[in-house]
């Protein structure tokens, strides 16, 4: 299940060892001491913070939405359109962002990864197409992700 997940939240970006080696990684994270800060019950909480620090260049972090748009932007070739706003609200913001990545050639959603850890915003962006089976896969491992449209993390 990890294997997939990883797999499908960097858009087949890891492969073979490399992959092996960040799926093994996350998988030990529970017994890492230096992760002894993280509070939760069972390893789903390590392998939460784990997946972030393992997946640093495939997620976009920002404390604020403009933050997070410029992030979210630099990972494509073709950039997106300028941030729409500083009085747009997060909800319209991400409807807006929404119908920006559905548009591309190979249409794309933000997931935000749940995030107890700090202030910033986690976001991955995966292929439309796997989203559903991120989520699926995200829950069968016990960890928080939410399309960013149906924002309820914080």
């Amino acid at each position: 299940m990890l294997t997939e997940l990883i797999t499908l939240l960097t858009c087949d970006g890891l492969e073979g060892d490399d992959l092996a080696d960040c799926v093994a990684r996350i998988e030990a994270s529970p017994a890492d001491p230096e992760l002894e800060w993280i509070e939760g019950d069972g390893p789903a909480a390590f392998m939460q913070f784990a997946i972030l620090a393992e997946l640093g260049d495939f997620v976009a972090i920002g404390d604020k939405v403009d933050e997070l748009h410029e992030e979210i932007s630099e990972q494509f070739a073709d950039p997106l359109p300028a941030f729409p706003g500083q009085e747009m609200p997060a909800a319209e913001y991400f409807q807006w962002l929404d119908g920006q990545l559905a548009a591309r050639p190979t249409p794309y959603e933000i997931l935000l990864w749940g995030n107890h850890f700090d202030d910033n915003l986690y976001a991955f962006i995966v292929r439309r197409k796997d989203t559903a089976r991120v989520l699926d896969l995200a829950d069968g491992l016990g960890l928080l992700a939410e399309r960013a449209t149906r924002r309820q993390l914080t």
